[in-house]
């Protein structure tokens, strides 16, 4: 393995965990009387003001690519951002973020049926074997017999969801010739907008409390965890762009997964929080899933893959 390779493992490992810390410290300041509302705002304000001066710098003469997108970028902040990181910080106030983030990577189970639904190309077999998977690993989760678990925060979770497979389907676009440091940036600072809309209007409750925190047994100053989320939100988005180039999106998007069982050991760390057995036994399942579907859609990819080199060499010979 050469040290490219490894490189690109090691950054999409550090974009999984850092994406992994934001769920468990935010909750810590739900504790002391925190809101959904107020975390992602800051949130996505702070990050878009760390990354202004990098997407300045990578849109040096390349604005009017800003301005043909622009309904890219628009959809982006406000799905792409605003959504994931809105429901899904909802999410986790009802649920643990362990189960919060299962839900949530039911994602690329969406995506299996909005690509089919779309191009009506039929998906490979495996990744009808992982959707199924999945399925089974979703009922596991939602952990039926167990009355306590939030139909709120379910919902908001898989609402989470919709807002990653668009997430996703969108950052995949080969005709955006945005820089994704630039496209990220202009994403934060949409969604920094639309977040504060959304908290001035009351939809989202907004409450805010200068008050240390419990954090993983230790009082500390709630600006400690807030920094936090707001530096590990952006080293997030840019070692997965980094580490992305250098091993791909399929490979990365496995080395990903990695960012569940993260999610577990920061949550017992810092909330003292562990799912029920029985959720952990489906969150195997879902991960399996999705490891499936993944793999459907690299075997799928090389299958259209070859039929048009077919095509193309039948082309030459009729010519």
């Amino acid at each position: 393995m050469n040290r490219t390779v490894i490189m690109g493992f090691l950054l999409t490992l550090a974009s999984a965990f850092f994406f992994a810390v934001s769920g468990p410290i935010a909750k810590t300041m739900y504790e002391v009387g925190w809101t959904p509302g107020s975390v992602v705002l800051i949130r996505l304000a702070g990050s878009a003001v760390l990354l202004l001066i990098p997407s300045l710098i990578a849109l040096r003469g390349r604005w009017d690519e800003v301005r043909r997108n622009w309904k890219t970028v628009l959809t982006y902040g406000l799905v792409s951002m605003a959504g994931v990181q809105g429901f899904y910080f909802v999410a986790v106030e009802h649920l643990t973020v362990a189960v919060a983030l299962l839900l949530e990577m039911t994602a690329p189970m969406l995506i299996v049926f909005w690509i089919w639904a779309r191009t009506r190309t039929r998906p490979a077999t495996v990744t009808f074997i992982g959707v199924v998977v999945s399925m089974i690993g979703l009922v596991l989760i939602l952990n039926l017999r167990n009355s306590d678990i939030s139909i709120f925060g379910v919902v908001m979770a898989l609402a989470a969801a919709v807002c990653l497979a668009s997430y996703f389907l969108v950052s995949a676009k080969d005709s955006i010739n945005v820089p994704p440091v630039a496209l990220t940036g202009l994403g934060m600072g949409v969604g920094a907008l639309a977040m504060s809309l959304i908290v001035l209007t009351g939809v989202m409750p907004s409450g805010a409390v200068a008050a240390d925190v419990d954090f993983g047994g230790y009082q500390v100053s709630w600006i400690l965890p807030m920094s936090m989320i707001v530096v590990f939100t952006v080293g997030a988005y840019i070692t997965g762009i980094l580490g992305l180039r250098y091993i791909g999106a399929t490979v990365g998007s496995f080395v990903n997964l990695v960012e569940v069982p993260f999610s577990v050991i920061v949550a017992w760390l810092v909330l003292f929080e562990m799912p029920a057995p029985i959720q952990l036994f489906g969150g195997v399942f879902i991960l399996g899933g999705v490891g499936f579907i993944k793999w459907g859609e690299s075997r799928l990819a090389r299958r259209v893959a070859s039929r048009e080199v077919v095509v193309r060499a039948e082309e030459l010979v009729q010519v």
